[in-house]
């Protein structure tokens, strides 16, 4: 599929950002929208209570009548991510909260080393052989990120109880805000450069954990790639506690 100035491909990008980045690309050159997804999944108790979490990868020009089958394996698994041990509460002068933010900071190094080539490839591009086996200039950028609500917590850098879109504070989840009275949307720009400042009471006063994100690497990375997991959110969340 070739995408320029002289079209878009609107089965496959509805989305504005979408739209504004491919115009911005050399003629005939091809936007690529990587979709992730991830999960930590339980394997065993009878083991050492085993889990395992595993980060899949997909593109954004395959239609999702094929995307959505798992017999078309399209979804590939690019890494297993280590899942720390339990906190320990006795040792002096390691806090819980302190091996908290050196798992996640573990975490989020092996992600930025895994997704270091999408940072050069995003901003100049690499050649990519098409389905007509014309060679292409291709971009890829980060346009989704598939998981629950702890997991899109976790890989944004803010705590369980906090909107991951928004800055709403966590007594005021649920409320129904005017027009205008929105409150400001997450922009990985500014929290980067209040990590460099060392601003750490504006990372607790947004809800955000004093630690390097690893999408901060990426280019053209926004804070509504994550999208709702219908299984966990809506199915086993929403719908589960009204049946209660």
């Amino acid at each position: 599929m070739v995408v320029g100035h002289a079209g878009i491909s609107l089965i496959i990008f509805q989305h504005d950002l979408a739209h504004s980045l491919q115009m911005t690309l050399p003629v005939g050159s091809t936007l690529i929208p990587l979709l992730f997804a991830s999960d930590r999944t339980h394997l065993t108790n009878y083991s050492g209570n085993i889990k395992l979490w595993p980060v899949y990868i997909t593109i954004g020009n395959i239609a999702s009548k094929f995307r959505l089958k798992l017999s078309m394996h399209v979804w590939l698994p690019i890494a297993f991510l280590p899942i720390s041990p339990k906190r320990v509460v006795k040792i002096s002068g390691w806090s819980v909260a302190k091996q908290e933010l050196e798992s996640l900071d573990m975490t989020y190094r092996i992600l930025e080393y895994i997704l270091r080539p999408l940072s050069d490839a995003g901003n100049n591009g690499v050649d990519m052989i098409c389905s007509d086996e014309v060679k292409r200039r291709c971009y890829p950028q980060v346009a989704g990120w598939t998981a629950d609500h702890f997991k899109s917590a976790t890989i944004h850098t803010i705590y369980f109880n906090r909107c991951p879109l928004c800055e709403c504070p966590a007594d005021d989840l649920g409320d129904h805000l005017l027009p205008g009275f929105e409150h400001n949307k997450r922009d990985l720009i500014w929290y980067q450069k209040l990590w460099d400042a060392k601003d750490t009471t504006s990372f607790q006063t947004s809800g955000v954990k004093p630690i390097a994100n690893f999408l901060w690497t990426l280019p053209e990375v926004l804070w509504d790639i994550a999208h709702a997991d219908l299984l966990h959110t809506m199915f086993l969340g929403i719908i589960d506690h009204l049946m209660e």
